[in-house]
């Protein structure tokens, strides 16, 4: 009868976890339905223009991405038309990232021993699971990683993340050959994608933190040190094979330099750039200056806890670490810059503040229902403003289809009465050049990036509309002083294109 029940009891338990991440699964296909479809980045305009096996070794591979060139290299081989990969890729992202989801939720009630605790009352340990699963959303949806859901590779990127989350789950887990199994997942992970990568730290050691079996300080010191190790090597040997991929295809590494020396004596420029993009601003992605907003209330709640000081040490200790690692890459840059997507650990503070407090023992029913609320209502906000960024990028995609197929229709009206073929484009800028569509107050960062704003992908676009291989060259002074010299467009006009010989000269709004 023993067994009969261990039985039964097993099968409920799987039946709960199916349910849970199915629920999952279906908020996830939700949440990025508008990406669901053919969608195009800066970025994919370069891929669709040099191909399956031509733009890993310009990008990929320089960068160490190992993982997206073989995915790459799979779907020149397979022959799939663009749109085919892209969605493709883009189901498979979702799918990840549900499962991303998922563990990260069952690593926090294994460590909360929220199953295995008899005098909680079922409701109560329901709401909790509910909590931890919203909070969950709102770390792994955070606004810098967003972006692993938009570019091409974004099944590849997404990888990234949940590696890096099993990695720290085992790495606490204390299984056989833990640190091996955690170190080898974060090595894969960085040839994934590096950014990504910054998760793995704060969330083990906010695993570690939160563990109801306890661990002596001394333990918890060692674990740390361990994992910071684990992290270290594996950047170091991503930087290695990055190296030797560059000598193989004759390019200079353009990622990691020495100009570290250089980058510390402007700590403070660089420091106060970074916070104000990844703390301050948020890329216009989320609400100024949230991410502090939810430590300063983090902190207070924290307060009210016995034996508030050791707690409040621990939470600091984790906001710092995700500041601070995906900051110290930053210094190693030959030319220091901050994206979204390299700062997912910072992005990631809302999320571990919420299920630190979460992990934590309150007396009194005020403090659970200010937990309660804020995370419900931050769920729903992130939740409705990432449907919201992702459908305007769907809307700036229309937008420049637009003007593609407008800029076609004039360049083939003009080779038509004239017999001359357009080989060549020059491009420059109007007086007030607007990078992202009218209809938004501001830019969300490289989701609404319109492509003919954007010197990186302008001639791939018009190579994508038109159906061309142009090439670029210089913009006549002539032309530019009669046509375009202080003119300011707020929409697409066809007196921004010149055409004379085989070229055409054009100016972006």
């Amino acid at each position: 009868m023993e067994k009969i029940n261990q039985k039964i009891n097993q099968l409920k338990e799987n039946h709960e976890n199916i349910i849970i991440y199915l629920s999952i699964l279906a908020l996830c296909i939700i949440i990025c339905s508008p990406l669901l479809q053919m969608h195009i980045a800066s970025d994919t305009y370069n891929f669709m223009d040099l191909g399956y096996f031509e733009y890993p070794s310009q990008f990929f591979l320089r960068d160490a991405r190992v993982i997206s060139s073989l995915a790459s290299y799979i779907g020149g081989i397979l022959n799939l038309p663009y749109n085919v990969f892209i969605i493709g890729m883009e189901i498979l992202a979702v799918i990840i990232v549900s499962i991303s989801i998922y563990y990260l939720y069952k690593t926090v009630v294994e460590k909360l021993k929220i199953d295995s605790t008899s005098d909680v009352e079922k409701n109560k340990k329901l709401l909790l699971k509910v909590l931890i699963i919203m909070a969950s959303f709102i770390l792994v949806f955070n606004c810098m990683g967003l972006e692993y859901l938009l570019y091409v590779e974004c099944s590849v990127m997404c990888l990234s993340v949940m590696l890096s989350i099993l990695a720290a789950r085992i790495f606490t887990k204390k299984t056989k050959f833990c640190y091996l199994k955690s170190f080898l997942l974060v090595v894969l992970a960085t040839f994934c994608y590096q950014g990504a990568v910054n998760v793995f730290l704060p969330l083990t050691i906010l695993f570690l933190f939160i563990d109801k079996d306890k661990k002596s300080v001394k333990e918890l010191v060692k674990d740390v040190v361990i994992s910071c190790l684990i992290i270290g090597i594996a950047y170091i040997l991503n930087i290695l094979v990055m190296g030797i991929l560059n000598t193989m295809l004759g390019e200079e590494q353009g990622r990691v330099a020495g100009g570290i020396l250089n980058n510390l004596k402007n700590f403070a420029v660089i420091i106060n750039y970074v916070i104000n993009v990844t703390l301050i601003t948020n890329y216009n992605l989320w609400p100024t200056a949230i991410s502090l907003i939810v430590i300063v209330i983090s902190l207070i709640i924290i307060a009210f806890q016995k034996k508030s000081t050791a707690k409040i040490l621990q939470y600091l200790f984790i906001v710092l670490v995700a500041f601070g690692i995906s900051v110290g890459p930053v210094f190693f840059m030959k030319t220091p810059s901050m994206e979204a997507r390299m700062a997912m650990s910072i992005g990631a503070i809302p999320g571990l503040s919420m299920l630190f407090l979460l992990s934590l023992n309150y007396e009194g029913k005020i403090l659970k229902t200010i937990i309660t609320l804020g995370i419900t209502v931050f769920f729903i906000y992130n939740c409705i403003n990432t449907i919201q960024i992702f459908g305007a990028h769907i809307a700036t995609n229309k937008v420049d289809k637009e003007i593609g197929l407008m800029i076609k229709y004039e360049l083939e009206k003009y080779e038509n009465e004239t017999g001359n073929t357009i080989e060549n484009i020059a491009v420059c800028k109007d007086k007030y050049p607007r990078s992202f569509p009218n209809g938004w107050d501001k830019k969300f960062f490289s989701f609404t990036q319109r492509a003919f704003d954007n010197f990186f992908c302008i001639r791939e676009a018009l190579n994508y509309f038109c159906n061309r291989k142009f090439n670029i060259v210089s913009m006549d002074q002539t032309i530019y002083e009669e046509n375009f010299k202080g003119k300011d467009w707020i929409t697409f006009s066809n007196e921004q294109l010149v055409f004379e010989g085989n070229t055409m000269y054009m100016c972006t709004y």
